[in-house]
């Protein structure tokens, strides 16, 4: 006799800070899964959101599925198995999702999964970890450069940030929106005009992301400048540990954080994905909410 499974939102914040504190085992090893719950604990009044576990059994490995508009995350403390592909293969795929920070541990069952539903691989990227101790990001020494300005990102600068940002897609304005009111972001500003020139801001998953500078600042180290400030930023008001994603053709980056002293985990290779629909071109996510 088959046994039906089915998907339980999860809805008790006490419930779900719970299963956050499942993700400290072993730390950093299960660190992305613990930053996703942080990020969206803290994002609990926004729009779409909703959290997910196999048959309302999260308790033995922490087992959820988190979704927010079109984005996709998922996370388990061991190798997921038949209860992972079983809870994925459960949920509504008719749109496609974006899905982020997919562990190569998992990576198989995710792919596979795509071969039995009606959507299609769109693109993806495989990028190396990048991990620094709260204690180590405390120390870094910032040193603005003469002639500029430290300040948080503005929201008037969203449209330029998305319009610059590598990972932009549809809907991504509305997540770099939410990024700069809701996370911690660090801007390099001109102190003569007032002009951005520099900035980085912290993703859901709470990997530094959207580092970018302006290509008529260039070559002058500012990147490093903004990076090293975010990482003390995020470990003296946060107090918690700070991690990159590097796409692994990115020989650039990921010279930036090495000079911060970040450590490059071997084992720990991540992919973004975007799938959608096969029989249609069209995007149907919540673009503006």
């Amino acid at each position: 006799m088959s046994v039906s499974h089915r998907l339980k939102e999860i809805t008790d914040f006490h419930e779900l800070k719970e299963l956050q504190k499942l993700y400290l085992k072993d730390w950093p090893k299960h660190c992305v899964g613990y930053f996703w719950l942080d990020n969206y604990l803290r994002w609990m009044d926004t729009k779409h959101l909703s959290f997910y576990t196999l048959d309302n059994n999260w308790q033995d490995d922490g087992l959820f599925i988190l979704v927010h508009r079109y984005q996709l995350f998922f996370g388990t403390l061991n190798d997921g198995g038949k209860r992972l592909q079983e809870a994925l293969s459960l949920l509504d795929w008719s749109g496609g999702y974006k899905v982020s920070a997919i562990h190569e541990r998992h990576h198989k069952i995710y792919k596979d999964l795509l071969n039995d539903l009606p959507v299609r691989m769109d693109r993806e990227l495989n990028t190396n970890m990048y991990y620094l101790s709260c204690e180590e990001a405390k120390k870094l020494q910032i040193n603005c450069p003469t002639g500029y300005y430290f300040d948080k990102v503005r929201l008037e600068h969203a449209e330029m940030i998305n319009n610059l940002w590598s990972a932009r897609h549809p809907g991504s304005l509305r997540l770099i929106e939410l990024l700069i009111t809701k996370n911690t972001n660090v801007g390099l500003y001109e102190k003569d005009s007032g002009k951005l020139c520099a900035w980085c801001l912290r993703l859901q998953s709470g990997f530094l992301g959207a580092l970018e500078v302006l290509e008529t600042h260039q070559r002058r180290g500012l990147g490093l400048v903004v990076a090293a400030a975010i990482s003390h930023l995020i470990a003296q008001q946060l107090n918690q540990d700070v991690t990159a994603l590097v796409n692994m053709n990115n020989i650039s980056a990921g010279k930036i954080f090495q000079k911060l002293n970040f450590q490059l985990q071997q084992e720990e290779h991540y992919f973004w994905s975007m799938s959608l629909p096969k029989d249609s071109n069209a995007i149907n996510w919540p673009a503006n909410e």
